[in-house]
């Protein structure tokens, strides 16, 4: 990700904290469900971007998308229409969430995993996180990805801690790598 869009993507999320004052939970929680909606549809976001896509079709989606969500979270759905940012609502829900958890000392961690974890693997994990993130209340939030192969990396904000087998396997040839390489 580009620097300016970081500092679009915090800009935003500043601005959002600002405006809805007491009411940035529920905002929050509209976004949230809204985030659903594009990630369930990938492409959706790229072309509500495309400058091909009018304002008033733009107008006509935020209208279906924001029905029953409050006056700041359309008027957010209209500056990210008027300004062809779509693309960056999940970063910027994520920002968000990072800030509103940071004021409550309240943090999302993301628990990558190859397979899903059963509840009282969440509650471990949560207190893990609690312990090493030095947050008072984690909610722990799965990711299935393969990739993983097993272990778990968690994640909160810009904190990693990497406990996958997928990792100890690259250090494990980076050593070896360096070992031959002094021989």
């Amino acid at each position: 990700m580009a620097f300016n869009e970081n500092r679009v993507i915090n800009n935003y999320a500043e601005a959002l904290m600002e405006v809805s004052g007491k009411q940035t939970a529920k905002v929050l929680s509209e976004l949230q469900v809204i985030e659903l909606v594009f990630e369930r549809n990938k492409e959706l976001a790229q072309t509500l971007d495309d400058v091909s896509v009018s304002s008033q079709q733009q107008e006509a989606f935020i209208g279906i998308l924001g029905k029953g969500c409050s006056t700041t979270t359309k008027n957010f759905l209209e500056t990210l229409a008027d300004n062809r940012h779509f693309s960056l609502l999940e970063e910027i829900v994520g920002n968000l969430d990072q800030r509103v958890s940071a004021s409550n000392n309240h943090s999302l961690v993301i628990a990558k995993t190859a397979i899903p974890i059963t509840a009282e693997q969440s509650k471990r994990l949560s207190k893990i996180a609690q312990k090493k993130f030095g947050y008072q209340h984690v909610e722990v939030k799965n990711v299935v990805d393969p990739n993983v192969i097993a272990g778990v990396i968690l994640t909160a904000g810009s904190k990693t801690i990497d406990g996958s087998i997928k990792n100890k396997l690259v250090q494990l040839n980076n050593h070896i790598k360096q070992a031959v390489g002094k021989e």
